[in-house]
């Protein structure tokens, strides 16, 4: 009969409970406790609901007392976050209660602020002693592992022992030494140019210095990396953990295509004043021949990143980059005042002239710069 009225209690108040379902107290006997709560705060009269009280809460509490009991057999230092959400589990019902005058005629609800204390510090100590374990490691990724736990300790017991410090310590410690190498080819097209004997604005240091700048260089204070170029890491005898290079793998860069057209234009322009003093107005036209010139340049970009001890990759994207290129001039036969601003601007187009191929390779590598950057950021975040 017991089980049929905590059910029935249940299921009629359900619609009720949705609130609970997002609190510390979330198992069905929190939330059949919670919903009859709810029911005899609105009716304090009913009897079926007050009879049951009692029963109701002794499930819940056993119910978070054998989940603690489970979780202390356990050996990971998480278990105490599992222990600690249980006993709030268990003070949040004893709130509920103590904030009801009726329910708090029926229960008197236990205080567990004393074991949620005590769960806490050893929290906070299981958590402090891993972090010295991995520091004790001396190696980036522990340091990182390290930085966490004495984190973790803090979140238990906000002022424990000296984990602060620690945290401080275990952070400086992860932080990688990234070295950006200049961005090389292996692409038939470059070598083929001489580029890399004559040198050229694509090639110098330009775009391997706006990574590290950007980055952060060697006083980066938003991450856990400082950024180098080679020669400045050799310069400060720095010690390499990640290494980044930059490599174009395909050009396709064309020569440009020629396109001839023809456009015929014509406007209405004011040529005098009639008798009655109104404008009269005269078709002018004009042929406009077009010669376009255009391509579009086409490559792939990886970016790979190693660990300079073991060479293992970390990462590796490859990014496509794509550059349009066009430009117009012309000539004309006819009546020049039928010429637009836009006509005008095509005859008068005396800057013709292509790219150079080294600009080509700037546009390429301007369009997937951010991809790039961002994807360096992102491989030394945590």
């Amino acid at each position: 009969m017991k089980n049929y009225l905590y059910i029935l209690i249940g299921s009629i108040l359900l619609s009720a409970c949705g609130s609970v379902r997002n609190s510390v107290a979330n198992t069905p006997q929190d939330i059949t406790l919670l919903t009859a709560i709810k029911k005899l705060n609105k009716k304090p009269s009913n009897v079926e609901v007050q009879n049951s009280l009692t029963d109701l809460y002794n499930n819940a509490v056993k119910q978070h007392l054998d989940n603690i009991d489970v979780y202390q057999t356990m050996t990971e230092p998480d278990k105490w976050t599992k222990i600690v959400n249980e006993y709030n589990a268990l003070e949040y019902l004893g709130s509920v209660i103590s904030a009801s005058s009726t329910a708090l005629n029926l229960i008197k609800p236990q205080s567990f602020y004393a074991e949620t204390q005590v769960a806490r510090q050893n929290g906070a100590s299981d958590y402090y002693d891993l972090g010295t374990q991995y520091l004790d490691h001396n190696d980036k990724e522990s340091s990182k592992n390290a930085y966490y736990a004495f984190k973790k300790s803090t979140e238990f017991v906000p002022a424990y022992k000296d984990a602060k410090r620690q945290m401080d310590k275990a952070y400086q410690s992860s932080i990688l030494n990234v070295v950006i190498n200049p961005v090389t080819d292996n692409s038939s097209y470059y070598s083929s140019l001489g580029w890399n004997r004559f040198g050229n604005s694509f090639n110098n240091d330009y775009l391997q210095l706006s990574l590290v700048k950007d980055l952060g260089g060697d006083y980066n204070q938003n991450q856990p990396a400082r950024f180098y170029t080679d020669r400045d890491a050799q310069r400060a005898r720095v010690n390499v953990d990640w290494i980044v290079d930059l490599t174009w793998i395909n050009f396709d860069v064309p020569q440009p295509y020629t396109q001839q057209s023809n456009r015929n234009v014509s406007k209405q322009i004011e040529i005098g004043r009639d008798t009655a003093n109104k404008p009269v107005y005269q078709t002018v036209s004009a042929t406009l021949r077009v010669t376009r010139k255009y391509f579009t340049a086409t490559g792939d970009l990886e970016c790979r990143i190693t660990d300079a001890f073991t060479r293992n990759n970390i990462d590796l994207n490859r990014y496509s980059s794509k550059f349009d290129w066009q430009q117009e001039y012309g000539t004309y036969s006819g009546d020049s005042r039928a010429l637009g601003s836009a006509e005008l601007s095509i005859i008068n187009n005396r800057n013709f002239q292509v790219p150079r191929k080294e600009d080509i390779l700037n546009e390429l590598y301007q369009n997937i710069y951010p991809q790039v950057k961002n994807n360096i950021y992102n491989a030394v975040r945590w």
